[in-house]
């Protein structure tokens, strides 16, 4: 994370750091993950997203809502999201989403994307950027300070952002090539994912 340049050549940066110490990237794959519904759910969908990806922001705001009253509420399937970053403002989106755990994470994240046109348009530099998503996380309780604590470039946040890393890395492994990509059960599913597809395949 050390001379990181946010301002210039970001995505380049992005895939340099993938490279950095890799070690440490792959040791936080088995990482704690937030899971949304029942832990013991028989089903098990899990999706490969970046949080500045409009195809993700249309799958989380137009596909899930249904899916989650459907499926998940109903104890039939677990859901659990994994970053594939894109670029450095879905990454910084992601290190603030990750300072929060279970349901709150994912109210976090869905503000992101509903809101995503905001903060993507107001990537330009990094300032900017954290006033986007305190405009966008406040009605979370989300300060501008707590913002910048949680995307700050330093040791503390390293395992955080190395989790990121070791997320995009484990996606790569199974397959994942673009997003947003979904694993049912263990197989990658190919084409638009919607509740009639999942219905399909779930036990």
């Amino acid at each position: 994370m050390k001379g990181f340049n946010y301002l210039k050549k970001a995505l380049f940066s992005l895939f340099v750091l993938f490279s950095f110490n890799l070690n440490a990237v792959e040791e936080n794959i088995a990482e704690k993950v937030n899971i949304l519904g029942e832990p013991d759910a028989p089903n098990i969908l899990v999706e490969y997203a970046s949080l500045s990806c409009v195809h993700c922001a249309n799958f989380h705001n137009e596909k899930l809502p249904e899916i989650k009253d459907k499926l998940i509420t109903t104890g039939k399937l677990k859901y659990i999201y994994k970053d594939f970053p894109l670029d450095l403002p879905s990454m910084l989106a992601s290190m603030v989403a990750r300072c929060y755990e279970g349901e709150q994470f994912y109210s976090i994240l869905n503000s992101f994307f509903i809101n995503q046109k905001k903060w993507v348009t107001a990537s330009n530099n990094r300032e900017n950027l954290f006033k986007s998503f305190h405009q966008i996380l406040k009605q979370h309780g989300v300060t501008e300070e707590r913002i910048k604590v949680c995307a700050a470039e330093n040791e503390l946040n390293k395992k955080k952002w190395n989790s990121i890393l070791a997320s995009r890395l484990e996606g790569q492994k199974l397959g994942v090539n673009s997003t947003p990509s979904f694993i049912l059960n263990g197989k990658k599913l190919e084409g638009p994912v919607d509740l009639q597809m999942l219905l399909k395949h779930i036990y």
